[in-house]
C-alpha cells in the first residue's frame, strides 16, 4: 500500500471496527502508523487477533461501546479527550441490516436500522466534533453503500438510511469545510464478506456477471480508499461519494 507520510502518528476513530470492512480500515490505518481506536458492539474477537498479529498492532486500542447509547459515546469521547486530546480521523463505518419486503416489514425493523445506521452516525460525530476540531487537518470520512444510489429490494430501511448517509454528508462538508474539516463518503458495491458468504451463489455469479470487472470487490480496496481521503492526498476533496463498486451502477 501507499504510504502517507502526513498520516503517521494521527489518532484514527473507527466505528463497526470488528466487521471485515472494519478489521481492513483499521489494518490499513496500522500500516500506515497511525493510532487506531477501533470500536466495537459485541465481538471483539476479530480486532484481538488483529492486534496480536498487525506488525503495527500495539498501536490498535479495542474499546466497547454501544453508539445507540448516548451516554455512551459521551463518555467515549471524555475518555479519548483524556487520553489524547484529539481525533484526526474519524471513520463512520458501523451499520445493521435487518432486511425483509417493505410489505412485511416491521416498524422495529426499520426504525432499528435507522437509529444505528443514522443517528449513531449523527451522535458520534457531534459528540466527537471538538476532538476533530483539535486536531491540524481532521477528515470525516462516512461508509455507505451503493444501496443508496440504486435499487435494493428488500433493504428499504437500509438504503433509506444510506441514502441519509449521503446527504448527511454533503451538508456536514458543507458546514465543517470552512473550520478545516474535510467530509466525504464511500459507498461500496458487492465486497467479500461474510455477509456476502451467506448469499446464494447463483445469486453471486448474477451479481458479478453485472459488473464490468466481473469480480466482486476486497475489504482493502474500500480501506484503501478511505485511507486516501483520509490523507492529504485528498486535501481538496470535499463533500464527495467515492463508489466502489467495480463499475457495477455505472450502468
Amino acid at each position: 500500500m501507499y504510504q502517507y507520510s502526513d498520516l503517521a502518528n494521527k489518532t484514527v476513530l473507527v466505528t463497526g471496527a470488528s466487521g471485515d470492512i472494519g478489521l481492513s480500515i483499521c489494518a490499513k490505518f496500522l500500516e500506515q502508523k497511525c493510532s487506531v481506536f477501533a470500536l466495537y458492539h459485541s465481538r471483539s474477537a476479530p480486532l484481538t487477533e488483529l492486534k496480536a498479529h498487525h506488525p503495527s498492532g500495539e498501536q490498535l486500542h479495542i474499546v466497547k461501546c454501544d453508539l445507540t447509547r448516548p451516554e455512551d459515546i459521551a463518555a467515549l469521547c471524555e475518555w479519548l479527550s483524556r487520553e489524547v486530546g484529539k481525533v484526526d480521523v474519524l471513520v463512520n463505518n458501523a451499520g445493521i441490516v435487518k432486511d425483509n419486503l417493505f410489505a412485511v416489514m416491521s416498524e422495529d425493523d426499520f426504525s432499528a436500522v435507522i437509529d444505528t445506521n443514522v443517528l449513531s452516525l449523527f451522535r458520534l460525530t457531534k459528540a466527537a466534533l471538538m476532538l476533530l476540531r483539535a486536531a491540524e487537518s481532521p477528515a470525516i470520512i462516512n461508509v455507505a453503500s451503493i444501496a443508496a444510489l440504486v435499487p435494493s429490494v428488500g433493504q428499504i430501511n437500509y438504503s433509506a438510511s444510506k441514502g441519509a448517509m449521503l446527504s448527511f454528508t454533503r451538508t456536514l462538508a458543507a458546514e465543517l469545510a470552512p473550520r478545516g474539516v474535510r467530509v466525504n463518503a464511500v459507498a461500496p458495491g458487492m465486497i467479500e464478506s461474510t455477509m456476502v458468504k451467506k448469499v446464494s451463489r447463483t445469486v453471486v455469479r448474477e451479481i458479478t456477471q453485472s459488473i464490468p470487472l466481473k469480480r466482486i470487490g476486497k475489504c482493502d480496496e474500500v480501506a484503501n480508499t478511505i485511507v486516501y481521503l483520509s490523507s492529504s492526498a485528498a486535501s481538496y476533496i470535499i463533500g464527495q461519494t467515492i463508489v466502489i463498486d467495480g463499475g457495477m451502477v455505472m450502468r
